[in-house]
């Protein structure tokens, strides 16, 4: 089984334009990122899907500097950078990883694809229903699968947030949601959004005794 991670980030964010390159705890928000999934034990292949505007060439740069690979495209069409990444690295399913999330939590990367390997899911996912917080999304989707039905997706919404067209066709896509088997607030976002969000996450962060797999269990019970 062959698992790659797709990071998608521009730096043109409307509420905070060049946050993926911000420093957080001491390295950029990217990094974060990068490091997270590494950690993983799956440790998968890490592509940064990226637009080719002349605003985005710093952040390749970057993600070259961290040794991950880069594929260029289409600016609004993020769905389009998708494809043109799985054409160029083939794998049986692939993560989709929002790269405004510094604080991921690595397990989650381990338990999707687990439960991926044991019945080959159309999309294993922990946001559908949504029990852990922003910022530690984790979407696992047969490559297959998703190649088959890009052409029908032709809303401009769903194809800049490439899974929105799964949820809610159960019927048609064997999916599987990941849930955390503790009750948190649900105003809790950590996920980077706007400036203020990097000290409010860096004094969450800082505040936190216990292991982060400690904070938001998972649940074992599908």
């Amino acid at each position: 089984m062959s698992l790659i991670a797709i990071i998608q980030s521009r730096m043109t964010s409307e509420r905070y334009p060049g946050k993926m390159l911000a420093p957080f705890l001491g390295k950029p928000v990217l990094a974060h990122v990068v490091e997270r999934i590494q950690i993983s034990k799956i440790n998968p292949k890490i592509i940064l899907a990226t637009s080719e505007n002349y605003t985005d060439d710093p952040l390749a740069l970057y993600a070259k500097h961290l040794g991950i690979e880069v594929v260029r495209g289409s600016h609004e069409n993020v769905l389009s950078r998708f494809i043109l990444t799985l054409n160029k690295f083939k794998c049986d399913a692939f993560f989709r990883v929002c790269g405004d999330s510094p604080l991921l939590l690595p397990l989650l990367f381990d338990k999707a694809a687990s439960i991926y390997s044991q019945s080959e899911y159309d999309l294993v996912t922990n946001v559908f229903p949504r029990t852990f917080p922003v910022g530690m999304s984790v979407e696992l989707i047969k490559t297959r699968t998703f190649i088959e039905v890009e052409k029908k997706i032709i809303n401009k919404k769903d194809r800049e947030h490439i899974t929105q067209y799964f949820y809610g066709k159960e019927k048609e896509f064997k999916i599987y949601n990941i849930k955390c088997d503790k009750v948190f607030d649900p105003n809790l976002k950590l996920a980077v959004d706007k400036p203020d969000d990097l000290k409010r996450l860096e004094e969450w962060d800082q505040n936190k005794n216990e292991d982060y797999e400690e904070i938001f269990p998972i649940n074992e019970k599908k």
